[in-house]
């Protein structure tokens, strides 16, 4: 059975163990490049992830553990399958908690484009994939709390992933 598919903040959120490895800049900077392919944004081959090669360095990630994923990367491009997302209604959307944080994203902003969101996925509005991806938030500031910055990110990606696979 093949291993599950990854996800772009799978890729984005993956933690290496440290030591003698891989520069941990050109690592990072290839897995955005992995992250943007799997949303369907950039274009990422199974042999260029097989060919990625880094500089050593005496305190990087250890390569047995960025090796593993590149592996599950390369695979998953090879085959072409892509990631399911849960984001199949836009109730599911909607029934979505966002946790929140002392310096996030305004909550009001998030909130109406998440029921804009909601509406495309139930068919109701025309939001692509391109207008996820370059929508903004603005920051909250002093007592405001907002939506946790990295957990809104996540979401967008999912959401751009699931409006691509929609040909959206």
């Amino acid at each position: 059975m093949p291993p599950p598919t990854l996800t772009p903040a799978e890729v984005r959120s993956a933690r290496f163990e440290r030591g003698a490895g891989y520069d941990t800049d050109e690592v990072d900077a290839f897995l955005a490049q992995v992250a943007q392919a799997l949303t369907g944004r950039g274009r990422l081959t199974a042999d260029q992830v097989r060919d990625v090669v880094f500089t050593s360095r005496k305190h990087g990630y250890l390569p047995r553990d960025v090796d593993t994923l590149l592996e599950r990367v390369r695979q998953q491009l090879s085959t072409g399958r892509v990631a399911p997302t849960r984001l199949r209604s836009g109730a599911v959307l909607m029934a979505l908690r966002l946790p929140k944080a002392s310096h996030g994203y305004d909550p009001g902003e998030v909130d109406a484009f998440i029921g804009r969101a909601a509406a495309t996925l139930d068919g109701r509005g025309g939001m692509t994939a391109s207008e996820v991806f370059h929508t903004r938030f603005t920051g909250t500031t002093g007592l405001r709390r907002g939506y946790r910055v990295a957990a809104v990110d996540a979401l967008l990606d999912e959401l751009e992933q699931e409006l691509r696979s929609r040909g959206r």
